[in-house]
C-alpha cells in the first residue's frame, strides 16, 4: 500500500473543556448552599421576631422562682404588671402604649395575644391586684394565666406608611 494513497488526517488538539453546563456535583453543590442560606435567613427572621417573647418568658421565669421564696401575692402582681407593661412597650414601641390605662390598656394586652380567656383573667389581676395590698390571689392560677398569656403572644401587624 502507497502511504499516500490512506486518508490520514493532520494531529489536531481537542477543544477545551467548556464550564457550561455544569456537572451534576456543582448542581448538588449550589442546589445545598441555597438551602443552607434560606434555612439560615428563615431562622434568623424567626429568632428575631420571637426575641421579646422569649425575654419575657425568661423573666417571667425569675419572677416565679422569686415568688416561691417570698409567697407576697401582692409583690407578685406588682412585679407581673411592671413585666406586662414592659412587654408591651417591646411589642409596640412608639404607638403610644406607655400612655395607656384603663380600658384602652386592657384592650391593648387582649390584642397582643389571641388566648381571650386567659387575657381576661390576665386583664383582671393587672387591675385590681397590682394596686390592693391585702388582695388574696390564687397564686397559681395567676402564674399560669401569664404564663399562657406570654407564650400566646402575637406579633403584632405593622401598618404600612
Amino acid at each position: 500500500m502507497d502511504p499516500q494513497d490512506i486518508p490520514l488526517r493532520d494531529i489536531h488538539m481537542p477543544n477545551l473543556i467548556s464550564w457550561w453546563p455544569l456537572a451534576s456535583g456543582w448542581w448538588v453543590l449550589l442546589g445545598v448552599v441555597v438551602a443552607t442560606v434560606t434555612i439560615a435567613g428563615a431562622i434568623g427572621w424567626w429568632r428575631k421576631r420571637h426575641r421579646v417573647r422569649r425575654a419575657a418568658l425568661r423573666e417571667f421565669s425569675g419572677i416565679e422562682k422569686n415568688f416561691a421564696e417570698h409567697r407576697d401575692t401582692h409583690r407578685l402582681a406588682r412585679d407581673l404588671s411592671r413585666l406586662t407593661r414592659r412587654t408591651a412597650l417591646a411589642y409596640c414601641p412608639g404607638q403610644g402604649t406607655a400612655a395607656l390605662t384603663g380600658a384602652a390598656w386592657i384592650d391593648h394586652l387582649k390584642s397582643l395575644t389571641e388566648a381571650s380567656q386567659n387575657a381576661d383573667f390576665v386583664a383582671d389581676t393587672l387591675n385590681v391586684a397590682a394596686y390592693r395590698r391585702h388582695e388574696s390571689l390564687d397564686a397559681e392560677r395567676v402564674l399560669d394565666s401569664f404564663r399562657e398569656w406570654f407564650r400566646s403572644l402575637q406579633q403584632p401587624r405593622t401598618s404600612s406608611r
